[in-house]
């Protein structure tokens, strides 16, 4: 196994807990789609703001199946096939580092749009905006994760030079 095979099997299991998150709010998506109709504007978008985040991760978790090979090609470039050699444990440490990325900027967006959802309503009912620090603690999260996923090498490296001193 290699590096970029480890790290495709990374991101295709994030994907999967993805697309299981849906499953937890199976009980919230019937009851709105049964009941919408006969449901208040504020209860509608309660149900909403808790279902977008499962549509969400399924979605985003569906979209990382497909490019995960593309995901672990910019992690490691692929090598020619040859003689096959050990995985060094530096390697583990950036895949982690990026599917750790990964999975902050996606919970990171859905916290984003799930918080602008009650923001609208709270604006609506109230005239505040007060969850606006909400929204900018998740920006400040997704940009985190964006440094993990792209500066993973580095990190790695970082990491490594602690261990020689």
């Amino acid at each position: 196994m290699t590096s970029n095979d480890i790290a495709k099997l990374c991101f295709k299991l994030l994907a999967v807990y993805f697309v299981i998150q849906l499953f937890y709010q199976a009980e919230n998506i019937v009851n709105y789609l049964l009941y919408n109709n006969e449901m208040q504007e504020y209860v509608k978008a309660n149900y909403i703001a808790a279902i977008l985040p499962s549509i969400l991760f399924s979605l985003f978790g569906l979209l990382l199946w497909f490019i995960a090979p593309h995901l672990a090609n910019s992690v490691f470039k692929p090598k020619p096939a040859g003689k096959k050699r050990r995985v060094p444990v530096e390697n583990f440490h950036s895949v982690a580092f990026s599917v750790a990325g990964l999975f902050l900027f996606i919970m990171s967006l859905s916290g984003i749009v799930e918080y602008i959802v009650y923001d609208i309503k709270l604006a609506d009912s109230t005239g505040r905006h007060s969850l606006s620090h909400l929204i900018i603690i998740a920006i400040i999260k997704m940009v985190l994760g964006v440094w993990l996923i792209l500066g993973s090498k580095g990190i790695v490296n970082g990491i490594r030079s602690l261990r020689r001193t």
